[in-house]
């Protein structure tokens, strides 16, 4: 572009400067950020894995990472860069800006010995230019609360006990029922106490006109073994005087099927609501199979974690397979070159091996493909329906079979 003859600097952020770093983000996403919004990136904030492209004085892109660890099929914990604050400002467009900071921070997850990336794309068309595939999906769900009516053969309730409270006074238990339900489901992490402490922050700018965050909490013989954050907006335009409100789910986490049915029923059974709305669910959802009537429940289908496999064989050494299998891959991964080339895989339910080779190809992959895969969410048997992964057919069904994973993956935290 012309007008732009200044050398670019490129480098980390200060504490001090970590506002200014936020609200180029924000800008670059088209908003005005708040001094609460603000004070909330702050307390999860990690100057030191920021990226900062300056012109002058002048942030002008940036991008940005969380210190993670992400559970992979089997349940063994990995180490994960959580990639975010991705933006570039219009004016400093088509010059190789957003190419550079990519390639920086995946030379840094590297370096730091993280096997694995992984982000929420705000453009998903974006990030697989730059090794990241889809690697799971989630359910925007909404019941009409005045109509639905739950089974009376499900999980037996009476002995939970759901009490409404503020949600800042529960944040040890909702740390303590996450990190149980953390092992469970490929693709979440596990929230420190920052993360919980942001996911009970209440500002005005979060509440969109809705009321301050509400919590359920379940309780089994004394024990917290469930919890919802919810908000509600009172409804008073339904032409027929009839209630209009709205129930906006934020969470919903629970260690056992008495809670979940419980909690199920609380958010249900609000006064003068309509529309009960839960904004992230598993594709898996115990929400239709509680319902008299699974149509009630309306859900859209939306793209979650975009995977990047950062150290290949580290990355497919870390997670358990289904079944046994013996594959040579040859993977093309121009941006970390220490991936690209061929690899013999042997791996099962107890473990892998990921080794250089020289034998005969059997599977030809780009490493997207292989980040699609990797939480069992997206099957390589489709990826090789569209071309995208080349074999022949008996090989492409027994590597997707063994990279399947039983429980779909799902990351209920957004960073």
């Amino acid at each position: 572009m012309t007008g732009h003859t200044n050398e670019l600097a490129t480098r980390a952020v200060s504490e001090a400067e970590l506002d200014t770093f936020f609200r180029a983000v924000f800008r670059a996403f088209g908003v005005d950020p708040s001094d609460d919004e603000l004070a909330m990136e702050r307390i999860t904030a990690e100057p030191e894995r920021t990226i900062a492209v300056f012109d002058d004085d002048e942030i002008v892109a940036t991008a940005g990472a969380f210190t993670f660890a992400m559970t992979a099929p089997g349940g063994r914990s990995v180490p994960t860069a959580g990639v975010t604050f991705v933006g570039v400002r219009p004016t400093h467009r088509r010059r190789g800006v957003l190419a550079g900071m990519m390639a920086r921070q995946l030379h840094d997850v590297h370096d730091r010995g993280e096997p694995i990336a992984a982000l929420w794309a705000s453009e998903a068309a974006i990030y697989g230019r730059f090794g990241y595939g889809l690697a799971s999906q989630l359910l925007r769900v909404e019941v009409d609360r005045v109509d639905a009516g739950m089974r009376t053969d499900v999980a037996d309730e009476s002995g939970v006990h759901v009490r409404l409270v503020a949600p800042a006074t529960v944040t040890d238990e909702i740390e303590r029922i996450d990190k149980q339900l953390t092992a469970q489901r490929p693709g979440s992490f596990g929230r420190d106490k920052r993360w919980i402490e942001m996911l009970v922050q209440d500002p005005q700018s979060r509440r969109q006109g809705r009321s301050s965050l509400q919590c359920f909490l379940a309780e089994e013989a004394g024990r917290a073994t469930g919890y919802a954050l919810y908000r509600t907006k009172g409804g008073n335009v339904h032409p027929y005087g009839l209630p209009d409100g709205e129930v906006a789910v934020g969470a919903q986490a629970a260690l056992t099927p008495a809670a979940n049915t419980a909690l199920t029923r609380s958010l249900l059974s609000l006064d003068l609501m309509r529309r009960v709305k839960w904004w992230n669910l598993p594709v898996d959802a115990t929400l239709p199979h509680l319902l008299r009537d699974p149509r009630h429940v309306r859900t859209t289908l939306l793209d979650a974690l975009h995977v990047r496999l950062v150290d290949l064989p580290a990355a497919l050494v870390a997670r358990r397979y289904l079944v046994p299998f013996d594959v040579v891959l040859d993977v093309s991964d121009a941006l970390c070159p220490w991936n690209d080339g061929r690899w013999h895989l042997v791996g099962g339910p107890d473990g892998a091996t990921c080794e250089r080779t020289d034998a005969a190809v059997q599977l030809t992959t780009p490493v997207e493909s292989l980040g699609a895969a990797y939480l069992g969410g997206t099957s390589l048997a489709t990826l090789a329906a569209t071309g995208r992964v080349s074999g022949d057919a008996d090989t492409v069904a027994a590597v997707a079979t063994a990279f399947g994973s039983l429980t779909p993956p799902w990351c209920p935290t957004v960073f």
